[in-house]
C-alpha cells in the first residue's frame, strides 16, 4: 500500500509515481490510499479516502478531515505486508516506512534553518498530539536537509525514530546536445505557489533585460488568484506558463541554460535536480535540500545568499560547467534507488 494524496502535483506526488512503478516492477500486488478526489492519479487498485484538500485550507478542516480519515485506514489497513505512507503529515498512519519531504510535521510554523517561528501552533500541535503515533516509527528522508531537521525536531515532538535511512528521488540522466542551448534564457519550474517565491524572479528579470525568463507550473486548486497576481505585475521579458504540459517542459529544458530556483525551504528540488539532467545551470538558496544535497554546497551550480545577487552572479556564470553539472546527476540514479529502497524494505517487514 503507498498513502498519499493526489489532489495536486508536486514533488511528494512524482515521488509516490516512482515508488508505485518501482513496487509493481518488483511483483508487489500494489495499492494506492488517497483522497476522495485522486484527481492527478492513474493506478490500479485505488483505494479513497475521506480526506479533502485545497489550497489554503483553514486548519480546522484539515485537522477534521485528517482524523475521519485516520479512522478510516485504522479499519482499513489490515493485511498488508508493507505499507508506505508518503504523506504522515496528514494521512495519520504509521506504516512500515513514513517518507518525510522535508521536517512536513512542523514545515508551516519553521524556518529554512529548522528554527520554530509559530511557538503558538507548536504548542496547539504538541496539546493535541497529532504525531505521537509515529514514535518507534521508521522513517525514510528524502535528503540529508531533511534528515538534519528531523534529528533537531524529532525531540520536540517526542518522537524517536526506530530504523530511518536517506533515498533520494531518481531522475533520468538524459542525452543532451549542450550545442543548442540558448545562453542567456532562464527558467523556473514548480507550482505557482506563494512558497515558490516567484516574484523574486521579476525583480531579478528587471535588472538583466537581455535575458529571458519563464516561469512554468501548476496552477492548483486555490492558487488561481495568485497566478492572476502574478500576470498582472510581471516584467516584458518574463513569460509564465500554467499547467504546463511534458513536451513543452522537455523543450523548454532542452533549449535553456539557467535554472533559476527561489524558495529557501525547498526540501529536496526535483526540477532542480531535473533540470541538470537536461544540463541547466543551476542558482540555488544556500538553504535547504538544492543547495546541500544537489549543487553539493557549491560545487555541481551557483548560489546566492540573498537575491540581490543573483544578477550578478546569473551575468558571470561560466557555461563550460554545464557538462560537469550534467554528469553529476548521474549521483541519482534509478539503479541507485531501486538498490536503496530495496534494502530498506527488506531491513524493515523482516
Amino acid at each position: 500500500m503507498v498513502i498519499d494524496e493526489f489532489s495536486r502535483i508536486g514533488g511528494g506526488q512524482v515521488f509516490a509515481n516512482i515508488l508505485i512503478n518501482f513496487l509493481v516492477k518488483n511483483q508487489y500486488q500494489t495499492f494506492v490510499e488517497s483522497d476522495r478526489y485522486a484527481t492527478y492519479l492513474n493506478a490500479e487498485n485505488i483505494i479513497k479516502t475521506p480526506y479533502k484538500y485545497y489550497e489554503n485550507i483553514p486548519f480546522f478542516k484539515l485537522y477534521y478531515y485528517a482524523l475521519k480519515t485516520k479512522r478510516f485506514m485504522k479499519d482499513n489497513n489490515k493485511g498488508f505486508q508493507l505499507i508506505i505512507n508518503n504523506h504522515p503529515n496528514v494521512f495519520l498512519y504509521k506504516g512500515n516506512i513514513n517518507v518525510m519531504h522535508g521536517f512536513s510535521f512542523l514545515d508551516p510554523i519553521i524556518d529554512s534553518t529548522g528554527q520554530i517561528i509559530n511557538k503558538t501552533m507548536l504548542f496547539i500541535i504538541k496539546t493535541l498530539g497529532i504525531y505521537k503515533l509515529y514514535n518507534k516509527s521508521n522513517f525514510m528522508y528524502n535528503s540529508i536537509y531533511t534528515e538534519n531537521l528531523a534529528k533537531n525536531l524529532f525531540p520536540v515532538l517526542g518522537i524517536k525514530p526506530s530504523k530511518a535511512r536517506v533515498i533520494y528521488i531518481p531522475v533520468e540522466n538524459h542525452n543532451i546536445d549542450l550545442s543548442i542551448k540558448q545562453k542567456n534564457r532562464v527558467i523556473s519550474i514548480g507550482r505557482i505557489h506563494p512558497d515558490k517565491h516567484y516574484e523574486y524572479v521579476f525583480e531579478i528579470a528587471r535588472h538583466l533585460k537581455n535575458y529571458d525568463f519563464t516561469i512554468a507550473g501548476a496552477v492548483n486548486k486555490g492558487m488561481e488568484a495568485y497566478y492572476k497576481s502574478l500576470l498582472s505585475v510581471k516584467p516584458n521579458n518574463v513569460n509564465i506558463i500554467p499547467n504546463i504540459d511534458n513536451d513543452t517542459k522537455i523543450e523548454l529544458y532542452r533549449k535553456s541554460s539557467i535554472y533559476l530556483h527561489l524558495n529557501p525551504k525547498e526540501n529536496y528540488g526535483i526540477s532542480v535536480l531535473e533540470a541538470m539532467s537536461y544540463g541547466l545551470i543551476p542558482v540555488v538558496p544556500e538553504s535547504g535540500g538544492p543547495w546541500i544535497d544537489i549543487v553539493s554546497r557549491g560545487k555541481f551550480g551557483y548560489s546566492y545568499k540573498n537575491i540581490y545577487e543573483c544578477p550578478d552572479i546569473i551575468k558571470g556564470i561560466n557555461y563550460e560547467d554545464a557538462k560537469n553539472i550534467h554528469e553529476s546527476v548521474n549521483r541519482f540514479s534509478q539503479k541507485n534507488f531501486e538498490e536503496s529502497m530495496l534494502n530498506f524494505i527488506n531491513d524493515v517487514i523482516n
